[in-house]
């Protein structure tokens, strides 16, 4: 199968679009902005593959290009309010009836649904393979168990927000695998709450959230928590920012971010932390465990 570099570029503010504006005014919008990233992706000398939704799928022979398509699209005036934030992994292809598969294709949607608005996240391998200019414009972010994969695979981000917009992934370090994730328990005020693969759950003051914390620093849609692919997902999109507490280590805040917590800790939703604080979410998960028989055993 042919090696290249799988650039996924998806739209943000769409949706938000249809609802302020006429179908046919948002369409026209949306329409240009897939149009114009098709031009730089070409201008680029890349080769666009197809538009699905609000994303346009399309690879190059290396990193370098795939990185410059990008950031042009980052740095491009979008109309009314949207953006783009986009994906990039190295792999091999294989090409089928007008389209392509492979694991550098599911890896580059998977960076590309974790990158922020105005960011773009890339893979390990194309990181290496990019000029020291690009890769200067590039900051490691944390690293990543990608399903397939052994190793842990370092991600880096491209964002042409402040560090507060851009992605932060936890994940252990070292040699090994990271955990897979098959369950998480979420405990608040006598109550739990159970998470499993494909499950979210929302947190906020809103009475339609599952976890409903009625404090006055708790925005309305808070966070959330998911777990996809087997790793446990927080996402803050709040005005006042959560704090995180993994284990022993020191808490951390969050704001705007997508994290991957592992292991147990507790969650608090606001600018402040610590014990006897209201708004605390206790957290555990559990590892999908794998057994292995014996040499010779049925």
């Amino acid at each position: 199968m042919p090696f290249a570099c799988v650039l996924i570029s998806d739209i943000t503010g769409s949706t938000r679009l249809y609802e302020t504006e006429s179908n046919r005014a948002a369409l026209s919008h949306v329409s240009y902005v897939l149009s114009r990233m098709r031009e730089i992706v070409e201008q680029a000398g890349g080769h666009c593959v197809k538009s699905q939704g609000d994303d346009v799928l399309s690879f190059f022979a290396g990193p370098e290009p795939a990185f410059a398509a990008a950031l042009s699209m980052l740095q491009e005036e979008w109309p009314a309010g949207m953006s783009v934030h986009a994906g990039i992994y190295s792999g091999e292809i294989l090409s089928h009836e007008n389209d392509i598969y492979g694991t550098a294709v599911n890896t580059a949607a998977r960076l590309s649904s974790l990158a922020k608005p105005g960011e773009v996240l890339i893979g390990d391998r194309c990181f290496d393979d990019l000029p020291a200019a690009a890769q200067a414009r590039l900051v490691m972010i944390g690293e990543l168990h990608l399903r397939g994969k052994s190793a842990l695979t370092r991600v880096y981000s491209c964002s042409l927000a402040d560090l507060s917009e851009q992605t932060v992934l936890f994940a252990r370090t070292g040699a090994g695998r990271a955990a897979r994730i098959e369950m998480a328990e979420l405990r608040h005020d006598g109550q739990v709450w159970q998470l499993g693969e494909g499950d979210m759950l929302t947190l906020g003051r809103a009475t339609d959230c599952d976890i409903v914390l009625d404090l006055p620093w708790v925005s309305r849609q808070h966070a959330a928590l998911a777990i996809r692919r087997w790793q446990l997902e927080f996402r803050d999109h709040s005005s006042a920012g959560s704090v995180l507490k993994l284990g022993e280590a020191e808490p951390f805040s969050v704001h705007r971010r997508t994290t991957l917590i592992t292991g147990s800790g507790t969650i608090w939703l606001g600018p402040e932390a610590g014990a006897g604080l209201p708004g605390a979410i206790d957290f555990t998960t559990q590892a999908m465990q794998i057994r292995h028989s014996p040499a010779g055993s049925p």
